[in-house]
């Protein structure tokens, strides 16, 4: 699972959606590393959670909620590990 966090130059909100995702994957003890990625088109909605190349939360819900973040994480978590599983037999 690839969790990249897209920012906008400039911008100083992506470093709390940053401290939330690693504290959430520290919590689950999940290995999964946060690639930060500058957003060239500086989207006024950075910063943007995109997991696996899909674009999953933007500003608002990024940074509204732990619990939430939480949850999201540890279900794509579980869906990419039973498919691995599933694929495997």
């Amino acid at each position: 699972m690839r969790l990249e966090l897209l920012y906008a130059p400039g911008c100083s909100t992506y470093k709390q959606a940053l401290n939330a995702l690693e504290i959430v994957i520290a919590e689950e003890r999940l290995p999964l590393p946060v690639e930060l990625v500058e957003d060239k088109a500086e989207n006024k909605d950075a910063p943007q959670l995109r997991i696996d190349g899909e674009i999953i939360l933007s500003k608002q819900k990024l940074l509204q909620s732990v619990e939430m973040l939480r949850d999201l994480i540890s279900e794509k978590w579980s869906e990419m590990a039973v498919h691995q599983l599933v694929k495997q037999t």
